[in-house]
């Protein structure tokens, strides 16, 4: 650390200027770009393979077991590739946008990265949040237009992911709407409490039930 005496000095003061700036420097990832997005690829196809065995071997056998089996993996595969590309809309909404948002380490998984409050701007938060509510609700529609709904694990997928959306759009959105209205990012997080969570959580679990009822 520069001392006083030597901040008085002329060269300490252009050292202290290059160290300040190096400072202001936005962090660097923590992982390379095509290294984490391939785990992830990796991770949705190794849960959308097994999901899609169950689903098979209920095609195959009908028993109540597979059913079981496709409907329990297909609820769980669908919030799963739901929030993992919720999380990918956000990190795409605030680095499109230009905000500051190293990449975590990949072996970390979750979070996928770590959002910078301090050289990030109001706007870039609310890129970042729109975007992943964006995101989970493509993976909804994405899965109703390209399956065929006819085995009980696939109405189970499609309504796994529909619950995460529901319950991710249900938090986030008050959040995202106190931010376009001119409250601070970090402000606007603070009106999400542990109890709105469970709430939301028990919303979005019901309305995949009820999409399910619906589907079957």
């Amino acid at each position: 650390m520069t001392s006083p005496t030597e901040a008085a000095r002329p060269e300490s003061a252009d050292a202290a200027g290059a160290e300040n700036g190096a400072a202001a420097e936005p962090p660097a990832d923590a992982s390379r770009l095509w290294l984490v997005a391939l785990r992830d690829v990796a991770l949705v196809l190794a849960a959308l393979s097994l999901w899609a065995g169950a689903d098979t071997a209920y095609v195959v056998t009908r028993t109540v077991f597979a059913a079981i089996l496709a409907s329990g993996g297909g609820l769980l595969v669908g919030a799963a590739v739901g929030a993992l590309l919720h999380e990918w809309g956000h990190f795409a909404g605030a680095r499109l946008s230009g905000g500051t948002a190293p990449l975590a380490p990949a072996k970390g998984f979750l979070p996928l990265f770590n959002f910078d409050f301090k050289r990030s701007e109001p706007r870039h938060f609310q890129a970042m949040s729109v975007c992943g509510n964006v995101a989970h609700w493509l993976v909804v529609l994405t899965l109703a237009a390209a399956l065929p709904i006819e085995t009980p694990g696939r109405v189970a997928l499609v309504s796994g992911s529909f619950g995460f959306a529901l319950f991710a759009s249900i938090t986030e959105f008050p959040v995202i709407l106190k931010n376009h209205e001119g409250v601070a990012p970090l402000e606007a997080l603070r009106t999400i409490r542990p109890d709105f969570l469970v709430r939301n959580g028990l919303l979005g679990a019901g309305g995949a039930a009820l999409l399910s009822v619906v589907l079957a």
